[in-house]
């Protein structure tokens, strides 16, 4: 082998052992996970004046929230959101009527926290407490509000919880929806994240942004802006951390019933 064709060899081996470094150290994109997805296009609630909703996000099978809520023509409204250690049941009779709530607590040592909150709050009323070997439940009367903010809250959150990644669309021409399917990759938030395993879809009314059900998964590795900062990650953690988000919308005529612990009567704990 002549002297000069070594020296390109050796050139190419260096340019290659250089462009592994690189991918070692650098993603090779990373995106927005909005960039798909622009402002005026993201997911949202549907708007309606009679629906039920409900979903759930979990992380590595422990739910971190999850909910179901009901808004009636009439003005009956309902909803439940379990947080965990914190379950929290509502009810109104209509808008403008008080809103009552049995809060159950987990006896981790913060229900003396919880009592505290509520009675400070010259808004909420506590109406009974009651104990047993692992919770506290406070029954609570609230002046009035319109609950129904609460419900399309709670829905709110699981919808913009999906802002996290990207969607390739789809559209179905079948079922007048738009399929979404979220996508792997490097993405940028408030710290470059790297997602993976990621499946399910989400189902928009017609042509719309309106989320009608979204069921996905994805693997979700955090602090990780390069490939060498991923693999030391997972190395030394237990990332990538497992999402599963769950979302139905379903409007037209519903009900809701009072529950029969909505009752004025007040007991000393």
């Amino acid at each position: 082998m002549d002297r000069r064709t070594a020296r390109v060899l050796n050139g190419v081996l260096a340019l290659c052992c250089l462009a592994l470094v690189f991918a070692a150290v650098y993603p090779f994109t990373t995106v927005d996970p909005h960039s798909k997805n622009p402002v005026d296009e993201r997911f949202t609630v549907p708007e309606s004046d009679e629906y039920r909703a409900s979903g759930a996000i979990v992380a590595d099978s422990e739910t971190a929230l999850e909910f179901e809520g009901a808004v009636t023509a009439d003005g009956g409204r309902y909803l439940f959101i379990d947080e965990g250690a914190v379950q929290t049941e509502q009810y109104q009779a209509a808008p403008g009527d008080p809103v009552y709530s049995r809060i159950i607590v987990a006896d981790d040592g913060s229900n003396d926290r919880q009592r505290d909150q509520i009675q400070s709050d010259t808004d909420r009323e506590l109406l009974r407490e009651s104990r047993t070997d692992d919770a506290v439940t406070f029954i609570v009367k609230q002046d009035a509000t319109d609950l129904a903010d609460e419900v399309s809250g709670a829905a709110s959150v699981v919808v913009r919880s999906l802002y996290l990644v990207a969607y390739e669309r789809e559209a179905d021409t079948a079922q007048a929806a738009t399929v979404y399917k979220p996508q792997n990759g490097w993405y940028e938030g408030s710290e470059t994240y790297h997602v993976t395993g990621a499946t399910g879809q989400v189902r928009t009314v017609g042509d719309t942004t309106d989320v009608r059900s979204a069921t996905v998964t994805w693997g979700l590795t955090k602090s990780a802006g390069t490939y060498a900062e991923l693999a030391l990650v997972r190395l030394t953690g237990d990332a990538p951390k497992t999402y599963d988000l769950s979302f139905e919308f379903e409007s037209g005529e519903t009900t809701v019933s009072r529950p029969s612990w909505v009752t004025d009567d007040r007991t000393e704990a």
